[in-house]
C-alpha cells in the first residue's frame, strides 16, 4: 500500500497509511488543507481532494491537531517536490539543501519518478555549467596553451569559441546521460558495501538534488569547478545516508570506490580531448 506524505506550512508531518490519514482527518490530527503526496501523483494536493480514502474507524478518539516541530528539527523535502518548478522554486530548493541537508534529504520522497529530480538537476546544472564554460572560454582566450595544451596556440580563435559554444548547447544531453550513469555506478557501489537499503530510484533522487544544489559553486570564477567537486561529494554523502537510512561510512566508502573506478576513464577521456585539440592545431589558417 502506498504511503501518503503530509506537509503543513511547508513542514513535514510524516508519512502515513491511507487508514491512518482517514482516521486523522476524523480526529483532527490532519486538516483538509494539509498538502499530501503519494506515489503516481505528479504534484502535492490538499487532503480534501483524496476522495478514495477508506472510511474512518468507528472508535477514533478526538486528538489535538498536531503541530510541526521547530524548523531546525523538522524534516522538509526540497521545495522542488512541493512546487510547480521554475527558477524561483529551484532557488528555494538549492537554499534548503545547502543550509539543512540532513532534514531535507531525510524527508525527500525516495519514490515518485525520475522526472522532478531530473528537471531540477538539468535546469540548475545547465545554468551553472554554462557560466563555468564562459569562465573557461575567457581563460582559454587569454592563455590557450595553459588550458588546452601546447597545440592550442595553432587553433584559430573562432574554432575555440565554436567549441565552447557548442559544448554549452549540448550540455543538457551530457547532464541527462551522466545523471543516470553516475547514479547507476554509485548504486552498484552502495550495494557492494551494503548501503543500498532502497532501490536505484532513491539513489538517483538523492544525487540529482545533491549535485544540482552543489553545482552553484561553479558560479565562482577560477576555483568554482574545483569547489563544486568537493561540495558535491560532501552533500552526496549526506543525501545517500539519509535517503537509504544507512551508516555514514557506507556512502563514503562507496564514493571512494567510484572515484577509483572513474579515474581510469577520466584519464582516457582527457587523452582523447588533447588528441582532438592537437588535430585542430594542424588545420591551416586561411
Amino acid at each position: 500500500m502506498a504511503m501518503i506524505f503530509i506537509n503543513r506550512n511547508r513542514q513535514s508531518l510524516g508519512q502515513f497509511t491511507e487508514q491512518e490519514v482517514a482516521d486523522g482527518l476524523k480526529s483532527g490530527q490532519f486538516l483538509p488543507d494539509d498538502l499530501a503526496w503519494k506515489e503516481t501523483m505528479e504534484s502535492w494536493k490538499p487532503l480534501s481532494t483524496f476522495t478514495d480514502l477508506p472510511p474512518a474507524s468507528a472508535n477514533v478518539p478526538p486528538q489535538l491537531v498536531s503541530e510541526p516541530k521547530n524548523e531546525e528539527a523538522t524534516a522538509v523535502e526540497p521545495a522542488w517536490e512541493r512546487g510547480e518548478g521554475g527558477i524561483g522554486t529551484a532557488y528555494a530548493s538549492v537554499k534548503e539543501i545547502l543550509s539543512r541537508p540532513v532534514q531535507v534529504f531525510r524527508a525527500m520522497p525516495t519514490e515518485g519518478g525520475f522526472g522532478r529530480p531530473l528537471k531540477f538537476y538539468v535546469l540548475v546544472g545547465w545554468i551553472t555549467g554554462a557560466v563555468a564554460i564562459v569562465y573557461q572560454a575567457c581563460a582559454s582566450a587569454i592563455n590557450p596553451e595553459m588550458f588546452l595544451g601546447p597545440e592550442a596556440k595553432n587553433v584559430p580563435m573562432p574554432a575555440l569559441v565554436g567549441i565552447f559554444v557548442g559544448f554549452a548547447i549540448i550540455l543538457p544531453v551530457f547532464l541527462i546521460i551522466g545523471s543516470f550513469v553516475s547514479s547507476g555506478v554509485m548504486h552498484l557501489a552502495l550495494m557492494v558495501v551494503g548501503g543500498a537499503k532502497k532501490p536505484y530510484e532513491a539513489t538517483y533522487r538523492a544525487l540529482a538534488y545533491a549535485s544540482g544544489a552543489a553545482s552553484v559553486a561553479q558560479l565562482l570564477p577560477i576555483c568554482g569547478s574545483y569547489l563544486y567537486t568537493l561540495v558535491s561529494l560532501v552533500y552526496s554523502v549526506i543525501a545517500l545516508k539519509e535517503a537509504h537510512r544507512t551508516e555514514v561510512w557506507r556512502p563514503i566508502v562507496a564514493i571512494i570506490l567510484v572515484i577509483v573506478f572513474c579515474c581510469g576513464i577520466g584519464i582516457a577521456l582527457f587523452a582523447m580531448a588533447m588528441g582532438a585539440v592537437a588535430a585542430l592545431g594542424h588545420v591551416p589558417v586561411k
